[in-house]
């Protein structure tokens, strides 16, 4: 069974919208939703915010349900000129930019890093194509921060140079992920490029795009994925 963890409740409507057979199941104050998506079953729920919330949902789906894989769905702020709103970023790593035991472990202690599947970064990457979605590949930088100031922006660029987003809730799945041993993958529409001027978009109406998107997206990528 494949999970997908959305960010936002619009995100998961939108995926339950397209399913049939939905059960929901509440456990821990989570409400966890099992369903068939096209021909495939899958579990959905959403995170919550911040990496705590979301790592405490991702614990309660992998002990109580036959996780094989994770989506990981939502909105991030893009971090390169070359990004623009609504692309679709895909990682291959995800670090949690506001870990740091530096002043023990020197720089060493900066970030805790986390590998995606390359199996579900390929099965992305297909689907993003297929669907004519412009996508970035790489490090997605999360931490417990909503970043908008320049300073911020600064310090994860320095930090982690290779970032091309930012967001608050995959540091948290990545990390439970990869305890548990469950493959993931990571996938962000960009809300907003905070390098680049002239690039807003009305947040209701970003939502309602990307949203109606990612739950094609997830059909799409859960189908090719099961049948590899």
């Amino acid at each position: 069974m494949i999970a997908i963890i959305s960010a936002m409740n619009i995100e998961n409507e939108a995926i339950l919208a397209l399913c049939h057979d939905v059960k929901e199941k509440t456990i821990g104050n989570k409400k966890f939703y099992e369903a068939v998506l096209g021909d495939e079953k899958v579990i959905c729920c959403l995170s919550g915010c911040g990496k705590v919330n979301a790592t405490i949902s991702t614990t309660l789906l992998l002990e109580h349900f036959p996780v094989d894989a994770i989506l990981n769905i939502g909105t991030a702020g893009g971090l390169k000129e070359d990004e623009n709103v609504l692309d679709c970023v895909i990682s291959t790593s995800v670090v949690e930019h506001d870990f740091d035991t530096s002043a023990l472990d020197g720089e060493a202690g900066k970030g805790a890093f986390f590998e995606a599947d390359p199996l579900l970064v390929n099965t992305a990457k297909t689907v993003a194509e297929e669907m004519k979605i412009a996508y970035h590949v790489g490090l997605i930088a999360s931490g417990d921060q909503f970043i908008s100031h320049d300073e911020q922006i600064s310090k994860i660029l320095n930090d982690f140079p290779e970032s091309l987003c930012s967001e608050m809730e995959a540091g948290g799945i990545a990390h439970c992920a990869a305890h548990y041993g469950v493959p993931f993958v990571v996938i962000r529409s960009l809300s907003d490029i905070a390098v680049k001027e002239g690039n807003e978009m009305d947040f209701e109406e970003y939502a309602k795009k990307a949203s109606e998107r990612s739950a094609q997206f997830c059909e799409k990528c859960v189908a090719r994925y099961v049948k590899k």
